[in-house]
């Protein structure tokens, strides 16, 4: 799995190439981009990753490509590893889909993200990302892990919709492979206020369970009811969702599950804008006494300003 997803990441810097052939005699600005991500868990375990951007070509934020590099921090109780990154990014149009990627390498691996999607109302989905595994041994072994899948949205009348995702994750740990399975619907209560409420489901089974020091039960599955909402004030978007449900997971009972996210994105003033999310999420992780509490926290800012 891992040698097709570096094929397709190789893929998506050779279409980068050949839009930058095609439009650079169009586009006649570039942008500065900056990114900054920043999660914890309960373990102790924290990543950070900071990145600065610059678009060669930029016609606007669905059509450009540029150059990235990155530096990212990895680190728990009693270690620590950073690491340089340099990407190939971009963004473009192909055949009336919208595709966008980065390709690059922390100095020993192919590393990055791609995803292209129909602009359809049964909006269809393809992603594949690549990354180190961010626990200790993943990061002292140099472990990669590769994550690929598709997802589908099915519109359900006008105040309606379901969301269905597929995929598959190789850890590079040795044998495990992780089948995921999710699926949301949602219904909108009150389109005026921007309310919804929603149904999250999601499951995966690991073909190798407990191979390594990262959460792999066997299989583990949740369902969630969220309250979500969406407003436009002044031109910025404001966005909200909060949910509770249960969680299971093999040799486990069933417990609470939450979740909670936030979000900010400001209006697109000639190129210039800026996006903050944050987020909170409970799921079990693996410990010497077994299966415990756990909390995840998440911080992204991102910012583009065009020239």
């Amino acid at each position: 799995m891992s040698r097709c997803i570096s094929m397709a990441l190789a893929c998506v810097a050779l279409s980068m190439a050949a839009t930058v052939s095609a439009d650079e005699g169009d586009v006649a600005r570039q942008a500065v981009r900056a990114d900054a991500w920043i999660s914890s868990d309960a373990d102790g375990n924290e990543a950070q990753k900071l990145a600065l951007g610059w678009d060669v070509a930029h016609r606007d934020l669905q059509h450009w490509w540029g150059v990235k590099i990155e530096h990212a921090r990895f680190a728990g109780e009693g270690w620590s590893d950073t690491q340089q990154r340099a990407y190939l990014s971009g963004a473009g149009e192909w055949g009336g889909w919208l595709w966008t990627g980065d390709v690059g390498s922390n100095g020993r691996d192919l590393l990055g993200r791609a995803s292209i999607h129909s602009q359809d109302a049964r909006r269809k989905e393809l992603f594949v990302e690549r990354d180190v595994l961010e626990t200790r041994a993943g990061v002292e072994n140099d472990w990669v892990q590769t994550f690929a899948g598709a997802a589908i949205d099915l519109p359900l009348g006008d105040r309606a919709s379901a969301t269905l995702l597929a995929g598959l994750q190789d850890f590079g740990t040795g044998s495990n492979l992780r089948t995921h399975l999710r699926g949301n619907l949602v219904g909108v209560i009150a389109p005026e206020q921007g309310l919804s409420l929603q149904l999250r489901t999601r499951y995966f089974h690991d073909s190798d369970p407990y191979e390594a020091d990262y959460f792999s039960p066997g299989w583990y599955g949740e369902a969630l009811g969220v309250v979500g909402w969406r407003r436009f004030v002044g031109g910025y978007q404001w966005r909200a969702l909060a949910g509770v449900g249960r969680q299971r997971s093999a040799g486990d009972d069933w417990k609470r599950a939450r979740m909670l996210q936030v979000g900010l994105e400001t209006p697109r003033w000639k190129d210039a804008w800026l996006r903050i999310d944050a987020g909170y999420t409970d799921t079990p992780v693996l410990t010497d006494a077994g299966a415990g509490s756990y909390a995840y926290r998440y911080l992204q800012v991102q910012g583009v300003v065009a020239f």
